[in-house]
């Protein structure tokens, strides 16, 4: 018998039995959707974080009070007890670090602006020394940017995120015109390229002002970050070095003593969320397996059904001149494609809940190839694992005792 033969006898055997069929296969179908749809959101949220949440580049690490992931409460209060970062550590890590191509500043709070009766809350003021370093990719889309002679006489002056400038002027031109920044008067010079959002937090709804400036209205009280842009991606580790020893001498650390400052790159994000996405995967994986092994147990029994259901048939087909393989091989590829047909419905259900999740909600999903072939494989291995010891047990009937099975 060839495999397309046995296949349109295992399609024709498991369309005369539809909802039995179906049901057979429920728990392939759970199984596989889960898994589909939980591979392509962790795929596309690596894709997400790699370039928009830790997109700070290959080369850029900050300076910065406490790192960009608390974990705990404990760890929380030791952070806020940290010395501030000051103007003074800015001032020093300029002049030591010598594996630095740029070195930037900043500092942000939230806060109500303001221009005539129109206003925005909680807009993300960012008090910004040049160069920008943060946000990545930062650029001015229309006006202009503070100068360096604008930022050390502190002027009041602001450009504006996109979504603020289009909330506050909709389509008048926001250039020259003076907003207020928590009753504080700032002259617009620039609207900001749209930047877009982040898990649905849109990275438009801010504005940046000289640091200094900012630092007048604010006080300096608060901690500033300092993003620092190595030569190159070989120079990061001499960059970090040369950065923490300043860093410990200007806080008079002991050599015992541990940094009390974070330096964070891209990789603390990545390296954080690929912990997340692992415990994820595996716990996902568990349940899957649990739910596939129940799921070819039911094939199993189902099977050992349809056996019982045709042992005449078996009786007729061996009388015939069928052998032993030819039998093994129909029932084998019968639990083969039941099992797999139940792995394409649960991918093409894990597929329409990836649009779902993608249509509802900000979070991200990417169903790959691999994804959907490696899901088509275990349901096949399945199939086949469980499809044995049925298809073995009809191969060995009598064919003289079949044909006497009423």
């Amino acid at each position: 018998m060839s495999f397309l033969e046995g296949l349109r006898i295992a399609l024709r055997a498991l369309w005369a039995n539809k909802l039995r069929s179906i049901l057979t296969v429920l728990g392939n179908i759970i199984a596989i959707m889960s898994i589909i749809a939980v591979m392509s959101v962790i795929q596309g949220m690596n894709g997400y974080v790699e370039n928009k949440v830790a997109g700070l580049g290959a080369n850029v690490f900050v300076v910065q009070r406490t790192p960009f992931i608390v974990t705990s409460h404990d760890d929380f209060e030791k952070y806020q007890k940290r010395r501030r970062i000051t103007l003074d550590d800015l001032k020093e890590i300029r002049g030591a670090v010598g594996a630095a191509r740029f070195i930037g500043a900043y500092d942000s709070s939230s806060g109500k602006v303001r221009y005539k009766e129109r206003y925005v809350d909680s807009v993300d003021v960012q008090g910004q020394d040049l160069p920008i370093l943060l946000p990545a990719n930062f650029e001015v889309a229309k006006g202009r940017l503070f100068s360096r002679g604008e930022i050390d006489r502190s002027r009041p002056l602001v450009v504006l995120g996109s979504e603020v400038a289009d909330k506050l002027f909709e389509k008048a031109d926001p250039l020259g015109k003076e907003i207020r920044v928590a009753d504080t008067p700032y002259t617009v010079i620039g609207v900001a390229k749209e930047q877009g959002s982040v898990l649905g937090v849109s990275q438009d709804k801010m504005l940046m002002m000289p640091l200094t400036a900012y630092q007048k209205q604010f006080g300096t009280q608060g901690s500033i970050s300092i993003p620092i842009e190595a030569v190159s991606k070989e120079s990061m580790p001499a960059a970090k070095d040369e950065t923490r020893v300043v860093m410990r001498v200007r806080h008079r650390l002991k050599p015992n003593q541990e940094d009390d400052f974070a330096l964070e790159s891209s990789e603390s994000l990545t390296d954080f969320w690929k912990q997340i996405s692992q415990a994820i995967f595996m716990t996902a994986s568990g349940l899957v397996a649990l739910s596939l092994v129940v799921g070819g147990i039911v094939i199993m029994n189902i099977m050992l059904v349809s056996v019982t259901e045709r042992t005449r048939e078996i009786g007729i087909r061996k009388a015939l001149g069928a052998k032993r393989r030819h039998v093994l091989w129909q029932f084998l590829i019968e639990a083969i494609t039941l099992s797999t047909l139940g792995g394409i419905i649960g991918v093409l259900l894990g597929w329409l809940l990836c649009a779902v999740i993608q249509a509802v909600t900000p979070i991200p999903a990417a169903l790959g190839l691999p994804s959907v072939v490696l899901a088509l494989i275990i349901v096949f291995m399945v199939g086949l694992i469980f499809g044995i010891y049925p298809a073995n047990r009809a191969a060995r009937l009598d064919p003289i005792e079949a044909l006497r099975y009423e």
